[in-house]
Parts: C-alpha cells; sequence; structure tokens
C-alpha cells in the first residue's frame, strides 16, 4: 500500500522549555531526594487538590503503585484478587510479588474494561479485592464495582495508569475506589519524566500506610531517625521528577482536551465504515482517550488484524495491535484456573488495534488515518457482498 502520509507522523510525549527549567532549577538546589526539599511534597499535593482527593503519594512508577496499593491493604498468600484479563501486565504482576493469586476476569468487548457481572460471579471465599482498570482512557464501571465491593466486603482499586482526567458520574477516576493507582511514564497523558506514580486515597491511616511503604517502612514519628517499623520498599519520585510533574499537571487539563477532541474526530470520521466495532463508553463515563482502540470485526480469511495493522504502517500511520497476548495466555501466569473463561479477552487479543489519539496529532494527522483506514479496507473489499 502506498503511503498516505510522506512526513513522520507527530510523536508523544511532547516535552518543553518549561519542563526542562523546572528540573533544571531542582538540580541546582542540591535537593535532588524526595527526603530533601518539598519538591514531591508539592506535586502530591497539586496532584491531590486537581482530583478533588485529600491524599496523594508519589512514587515511581504504576507498577510500584499497585503494589503497594495491595501491600497496604494487607493483601498476601492465600488471598485472590480479581484482575481484567485484558490489560498490561502490571495490573496483576504485583499480586506474585505478595505471595496473592489474580483471578482474571472478562471484559466488555466494546469498553475494553472489566465485566462486573463476571466478576460477582468469580468472588470467592479468599476474594480481598476487585482491580478495576480503566483501560485505554475509557472508565470501567466503578459505579457497579464498588456496589458490588461494598456487598462483599471487599476492597475497590482502581488502575488509572491509562485514564488521567477520564470520568464516572463527575468525578475524575482513580479518586472513587479505596486506592486509585497512577502511572507517569513517558507516552501516558502527563509524565514526570520518562517514568512516575502515584495514588491516591481518601483514607488517612491508608495514606499513611502508603507512605511508610514507600519509604523503607520508615514512620516519620517514630521514637528516633531511621526507625522501620514494617518491611517497606524504595518505590520514593525524585524531586526533579516532580517538578517536570508539576508542569505537566498544569497543562494536563488541555491534554484531556485534546484527547478528547481527537477521539471525538475519530468517532465521526469511522462511524460509517464497515468491518469495524468502535470503542464505548460505560453510561456515566467520560473518556480521555489514551489509545483509540478498535476492533476488526470482518472475516479474516477477507482482511486480519495483522495485515490490517501492517498496511497501515506501510501508510505511514503509527497503528499498533492492542494487547494481542491476554493475561490468560501469558506463560507467566500458566496454570491458572481462570485463564479458560475469559472469551471476550481473547477476542479482543485476536482482533483490536490501535490509533494515536494524543495530543499532538492534529486534525489533519486524525484524517489520514481514517483515510489510510478506510483505504485498506475498500482494498480488501470488507463490507462488499
Amino acid at each position: 500500500m502506498s503511503a498516505v502520509r510522506t512526513k513522520s507522523f507527530p510523536s508523544w510525549p511532547r516535552l518543553g522549555p518549561q519542563e526542562a527549567d523546572a528540573a533544571a532549577a531542582v538540580l541546582l538546589t542540591n535537593e535532588l531526594s524526595q527526603n530533601s526539599g518539598r519538591h514531591v511534597a508539592e506535586f502530591e499535593e497539586a496532584y491531590a487538590q486537581w482530583h478533588s482527593a485529600p491524599h496523594a503519594i508519589a512514587v515511581n512508577n504504576g507498577t510500584s503503585a499497585i503494589h503497594l496499593a495491595l501491600a497496604a491493604l494487607g493483601i498476601g498468600p492465600g488471598d485472590e484478587v480479581l484482575v481484567p484479563a485484558y490489560t498490561f501486565v502490571g495490573s496483576a504482576s504485583p499480586l506474585a510479588y505478595l505471595g496473592a493469586t489474580p483471578v482474571f476476569v472478562d471484559i466488555d468487548p466494546d469498553t475494553y474494561c472489566i465485566d462486573p457481572a463476571d466478576a460477582e460471579a468469580k468472588i470467592g471465599e479468599r476474594t480481598r479485592a476487585v482491580i478495576a482498570v480503566h483501560l485505554n482512557g475509557y472508565p470501567a464501571p466503578v459505579g457497579q464495582l464498588a456496589e458490588m465491593a461494598r456487598r462483599h466486603g471487599i476492597k475497590l482499586i482502581e488502575d488509572t495508569a491509562q485514564a488521567h482526567g477520564a470520568e464516572f458520574d463527575g468525578r475524575r477516576v482513580g479518586s472513587i475506589g479505596d486506592i486509585g493507582c497512577f502511572s507517569f511514564w513517558q507516552d501516558k497523558t502527563m509524565t514526570t519524566g520518562g517514568e512516575g506514580g502515584a495514588l491516591l486515597t481518601a483514607d488517612a491511616d491508608l495514606a499513611a500506610s502508603l507512605r511508610t511503604l514507600r519509604d523503607h517502612g520508615l514512620v516519620p514519628a517514630g521514637p528516633g531517625l531511621f526507625h522501620h517499623a514494617v518491611v517497606g520498599y524504595n518505590y520514593r519520585l525524585t524531586s526533579p521528577q516532580a517538578a517536570v510533574g508539576l508542569v505537566q499537571l498544569g497543562r494536563l487539563d488541555d491534554f484531556v482536551a485534546a484527547r478528547r477532541r481527537n477521539g471525538a474526530l475519530y468517532d465521526e470520521g469511522l462511524a460509517q465504515l464497515p468491518g469495524l466495532s468502535l470503542p464505548k463508553t460505560v453510561p456515566g463515563g467520560a473518556a480521555a482517550p489514551w489509545k483509540y482502540t478498535l476492533r476488526l470485526t470482518a472475516d479474516p480469511s477477507v482482511l486480519d488484524v495483522v495485515t490490517l495493522v501492517s498496511e497501515l504502517q506501510q501508510a505511514g500511520i503509527p497503528a499498533q495491535r492492542r494487547y494481542p497476548i491476554p493475561l490468560t495466555r501469558q506463560p507467566v501466569f500458566a496454570g491458572n484456573p481462570s485463564n479458560e473463561t475469559c472469551p471476550n479477552a481473547d477476542l479482543c487479543a485476536s482482533t483490536a488495534f490501535c490509533l494515536p489519539v494524543h495530543p499532538a496529532a492534529e486534525p489533519e494527522h486524525v484524517q489520514d488515518c481514517v483515510d489510510a483506514l478506510a483505504k485498506v479496507l475498500s482494498d480488501h473489499a470488507v463490507g462488499v457482498a
């Protein structure tokens, strides 16, 4: 297929002089660690305020955030936690750190988020929590999940790594469950300079526990310096990262607005094309798209997703498969009893792909993606009887 774009597609992230100057200013203070200066604390306060949440705890990455959330809730050997089968491995791998077991839950193939009916069916005597992943920037049905968690006496953890700014019933996701977990990896909606993460909670005791676990089990109000009451971890964010994060946080509203604009342009431009299933948002939800993810519904003998993505890339469009191996098929989870119970995860793994929706993409770039996709479908006579 000939290229639709002859120029390179804009990339993400786009850091600039403001981020560089903020990091440099902190470097010159020699206050580089969370434990020297107030840079990390200032970022935490601003991040909590942006989400209307009482407490934010900054950490070194999103996987660490999930680990700390589980540890602070006392989850350990013999415990089970419900996890969607179709997500990044970091949503589930921290359970292995603690000796707990993931129970994989199927997803809604239209939203790519956890199916609350399947979650309810898989609650057992050892279930301690459910992890709701707001995949691709589309909110999970956290209203149903929160009600389910209350009835069964389990905890709700929100994995909001991909969904900064998405909302459910007017609240920003990550601030609804017992603990919300975020990632600031380099191509997320905002970054702290390549890596980073945070947790949100309304529970002051949980916040204190998370801060202690983040810093080697250190108890700040202990009887003396280096008082370590529990086994902890070194999951601290650095001061220069916090400075970058503050600048990015100041741009976050604009980032979210641009992603919503681009998502709406895809919705409109692709609505009439055959052979596609576009992403949907749960009732009460407002997406902040991180990846515009859709499924190819054409007969695979006419066009399969591998060929589709390859031809889009040849046309200059940075399309990608989206999680072609679900967690239920990952070797690390071989033998898990729930591996054969998630058919929608298998469906999405074999048919889903994504298009760029980040703020560096302007409407003309979105239109190039739409045009290229239309041409591939037409070339393969998708939708032609």
